[in-house]
């Protein structure tokens, strides 16, 4: 996925929600989207086209693999999570849990997957960016919802 082509995907500037397996594939460098998910946060939510919403339970998930390595992976993580620019923590509360028990009772994916996408419920915002296959099919009864995938296939 090349920058035209992403760009084509999320259709229109505005507001995104980013799944946990993009953030981690940014991260890590070593996903098979790594190239997308750079160009999307380096670019298109740095750059301020695309601001991001991203779940306090993402927060969780992308800290796990730091703290298993060492202290300065923790504070990198960390530094990126709380500064990164357009980049938006949305934390769990009560409006966003309920949602999330309705994802998951209607679709019956995990709670962290129902969580990122109660967050975009609750917030008002349509376009969902994940490295997760499945996604698009469990969201398909959510009017106004839909998601970009990214891709593994990468040519700047």
């Amino acid at each position: 996925m090349n920058r035209p082509s992403l760009l084509e995907a999320l259709d229109s500037p505005g507001p995104i929600v980013i799944d946990t397996s993009v953030l981690i594939a940014y991260l890590d460098g070593g996903e098979a989207f790594s190239p997308a998910a750079t160009i999307l946060l380096d670019q298109l939510v740095a750059g301020g086209s695309h601001p991001a919403t991203v779940s306090a339970v993402t927060v969780t998930e992308c800290m796990v693999r730091p703290f298993r390595a060492s202290s300065s992976a923790v504070v990198t993580a960390a530094t990126f999570l709380g500064h990164f620019p357009n980049l938006r923590v949305r934390p769990i509360d009560h409006e966003v849990a309920m949602e999330a028990a309705r994802v998951r009772a209607l679709t019956g994916l995990r709670t962290p997957d129902a969580l990122v996408i109660a967050t975009a419920l609750v917030e008002g915002i349509a376009t969902l960016v994940t490295g997760d296959g499945q996604w698009e099919r469990a969201i398909s009864g959510f009017e106004g919802l839909r998601v970009v995938q990214l891709r593994a296939s990468f040519h700047e």
